[in-house]
């Protein structure tokens, strides 16, 4: 009997999500911008998936003619037959709460609401939205140039947006994300929406519209300001309104993890330490000495050296980087952050994953591989000074020798078969044609 119960139920959660899905998709959808009672009258609405599968239900209840025999042990009644008709609203907040009452989880209550609307407002949208361009289309076409027709069709896209924002929050009862805007000039937009998450609910709204004005902003500064110079100093003005308005919301903690997390200097600097896995911590240190660098080296706000600067202060400031990490994070996760940013360091990590070395030999075998690899470029530089048929073979011998004492060192480190594979992997040279 239990068993049979149990198959019941199983069978009524099966019939229930096959009639949200058919609710989602209900062909009597009002068409225009929904309310929150969006149809007065739900007796037009035409028999849904859950009321025909609990209909079906019912009737096969009813089937059998013959009742228990005089005398038989008497059985269970089966529970009443699940009705569809009973939580299906035409007022969404009602259906919203008749699906949480029977113990839908809130994360598909809320998927089926919003592609329930999404559908009733993409007819305004879909005329709004800029054409998408193929990801393997040449650089001229990926990066589409404002017009001013354009940014008023993105401007009312996002009007739109924001009345079914509203209208979705006040059907559910909390925040529900908008996506950002995104303008004809190429952005990482995903790095905006990413931060914007991390800030606390209430904020989030007023800040992203904050950024979206200021991508228009920009946009429309590109077609005002042919110029360069005239229009990276229109920019650097609207960026710094943009800064102004943010922090009369943010915090200064909050400002400064939103800069991180959205700035070329930010977003650069967590793709090149990935294989560090920083702490946040040690996130916003290197942050704050990435950023002196890449103002000191031309950079100008959202703008990867938008200034000239020339090479001998570059170099210098690649120096005071160099420093300031090292001092910011310690000995040891500075040798982290030069392995995680350095080639031979990514190559060595990938050699230690494969071979399960130890962290004791994975530095050793580091240390070793970046003397050689400097090493090998003085050597080069020696034959480079000196005549090519007879170098400055003191120095020379000097170095050579100290070349291939480091190579003993890393086999002996690493053992003869690591040791091999890593030879084996340096000089092997991969063909990608077809």
């Amino acid at each position: 009997m239990r068993s049979a119960f149990l198959i019941w139920s199983l069978s009524v959660a099966a019939a229930a999500l096959l009639a949200a899905n058919a609710y989602v998709r209900r062909p009597d959808a009002p068409h225009s911008p929904p309310t929150v009672k969006a149809v007065e009258d739900n007796s037009h609405r035409p028999e849904s998936a859950g009321t025909k599968a609990s209909a079906g239900m019912k009737d096969s209840t009813n089937d059998s003619t013959e009742g228990p025999s005089p005398g038989s042990a008497a059985t269970s009644s089966p529970p009443p037959a699940f009705e569809w008709a009973t939580i299906e609203s035409s007022d969404y907040k009602q259906y919203v709460g008749n699906l949480r009452a029977i113990g839908f989880p809130e994360e598909l209550v809320r998927s089926i609401v919003i592609a329930d609307i999404d559908k009733l407002y993409a007819p305004r949208e879909e005329p709004l939205k800029p054409k998408p361009v193929p990801p393997d289309a040449p650089p001229a076409q990926r990066q589409s140039y404002p017009v001013v027709e354009a940014m008023e069709r993105i401007l009312q896209l996002r009007e739109v947006r924001l009345e079914k924002q509203a209208v979705l929050q006040e059907i559910l009862g909390a925040y529900v994300p908008r996506e950002i805007l995104r303008a004809p000039m190429s952005r990482n937009y995903e790095a905006y929406e990413y931060a914007i998450s991390l800030l606390p609910p209430e904020k989030r709204d007023s800040v992203q519209l904050i950024q979206e004005n200021e991508f228009v902003a920009d946009d429309l500064q590109k077609i005002k300001y042919p110029d360069r110079a005239a229009e990276l100093e229109a920019y650097r003005r609207s960026y710094e309104e943009r800064n102004k308005a943010l922090m009369e919301i943010l915090t200064p903690e909050e400002f400064e993890r939103y800069e991180m997390n959205t700035t070329p200097a930010g977003t650069e600097m967590a793709r090149r330490v990935i294989g560090m896995e920083p702490t946040e911590a040690e996130s916003l240190a290197m942050f704050r000495v990435t950023y002196e660098y890449w103002v000191a080296t031309g950079g100008v706000y959202g703008r990867w050296r938008a200034n000239h600067v020339p090479p001998e202060q570059i170099a210098a400031a690649e120096q005071q980087l160099e420093a300031g990490l090292r001092e910011a994070l310690g000995p040891e996760r500075y040798l982290d952050y030069q392995m995680a940013t350095s080639e031979v360091g990514q190559q060595l990590r990938n050699l230690s994953a494969r071979y399960e070395l130890p962290r004791e030999t994975l530095v050793q075998a580091y240390q070793l591989q970046d003397e050689t690899d400097r090493l090998t470029k003085a050597i080069a530089n020696v034959y480079r000074a000196g005549n090519a048929d007879q170098p400055a073979s003191a120095d020379l011998a000097q170095l050579q020798i100290r070349l291939s004492d480091l190579g003993q060192k890393m086999e002996q480190v690493l053992g003869p078969s690591v040791w091999q594979a890593w030879q084996d992997g340096r000089n092997h040279q991969v063909e990608l044609k077809p």
